[in-house]
């Protein structure tokens, strides 16, 4: 089944990838998509920032990876923004809609931790229910961004767990 004007099959399981698909091992970002994520994370503080990320993914030595070619910042509509994310489901479908008829895909999205690290919490795990995607998290304080992790859902039932994706960053 498709949505409506989606398209294909196809290509609606190429825009959204199937659960049993993991999602990349490994994720390739630019200097500037990660200045992107970590100016966004630092405007939205003390709240969580969110936003999407699109791409392609091509085969690696290590496998099928992933390399971003959209950094979309979208509004965090979650009612607790201090300490929870969602994205605005409009930016979702603008994005969505821009991806037909190219080659590239939803890859996952990202997410800021107001003064925590970059590691899945247990809100993060309880809400995560696309394993096909990658979830970046940036670290960020009053004094500014931080680190970017990279991860991705794995396992079923209480055998899911956050897994680390390589994280590279170029030039």
């Amino acid at each position: 089944m498709t949505a409506a004007g989606a398209g294909s099959a196809g290509e609606w399981e190429r825009l959204f990838p199937a659960a049993a698909r993991p999602a990349p091992a490994l994720l390739t970002l630019t200097a500037a998509q990660a200045d992107a994520i970590r100016s966004a994370a630092a405007a939205a503080y003390p709240h969580e920032g969110c936003g999407l990320l699109a791409g392609v993914e091509e085969e690696e030595e290590e496998g099928v990876a992933g390399r971003v070619t959209r950094v979309v910042a979208a509004a965090n509509v979650a009612p607790r923004a201090h300490d929870r994310f969602e994205i605005d489901p409009r930016a979702h479908l603008d994005l969505m809609k821009a991806l037909r008829g190219t080659a590239e895909r939803l890859l996952g999205h990202w997410h800021s931790h107001p003064d925590h690290p970059p590691t899945p919490s247990a809100t993060d795990l309880a809400q995560a229910w696309e394993p096909g995607l990658v979830w970046i998290i940036c670290a960020v304080t009053a004094a500014g961004p931080g680190d970017l992790a990279a991860w991705r859902l794995t396992g079923e039932g209480d055998e899911r767990r956050f897994e680390p994706v390589v994280l590279r960053i170029d030039g």
